[in-house]
């Protein structure tokens, strides 16, 4: 099982679909892909820090005459950093954007998670 922070835009309700449901962890596809994946959820700070980083981490690297090797292992490092934190700065993002986490769910994928939000929810409503 997986579990998924929810979040929501305080004035919506919760049957209008306006959630977002973020897996709580490591983030593979934020390792492997790093600025895509940040284009790819709107995360345009994201991608402008990761980019200022890697052109400071290869200019900086040629300047200080350091080898290819350890440019590539710092590299590295920043990538598994966006994978460790990747989660955590698409949920910062979306509170730049207004949203609030309204719960904590659990689910094998995103879709047994969102349903179980939505039916928790609806009973709530009765």
């Amino acid at each position: 099982m997986k579990t998924f922070s929810v979040q929501i835009l305080p004035w919506s309700s919760a049957s209008d679909g306006d959630v977002v449901l973020i897996v709580e962890g490591f983030s593979w596809p934020a390792l492997f892909f790093g600025p895509f994946w940040a284009l790819w959820h709107g995360m345009w700070r994201t991608v402008i820090v990761l980019l200022v980083i890697a052109a400071l981490i290869s200019g900086g690297g040629a300047l200080a005459g350091l080898a290819t090797e350890l440019v590539s292992v710092l590299q590295i490092f920043v990538q598994i950093g966006l994978g460790l934190w990747g989660n955590d700065l698409r949920r910062a993002a979306l509170a730049r954007q207004g949203y609030v986490e309204r719960a904590v769910v659990a689910g094998r994928n995103g879709e047994e998670a969102e349903h179980r939000y939505f039916t928790v929810t609806a009973q709530d409503e009765v």
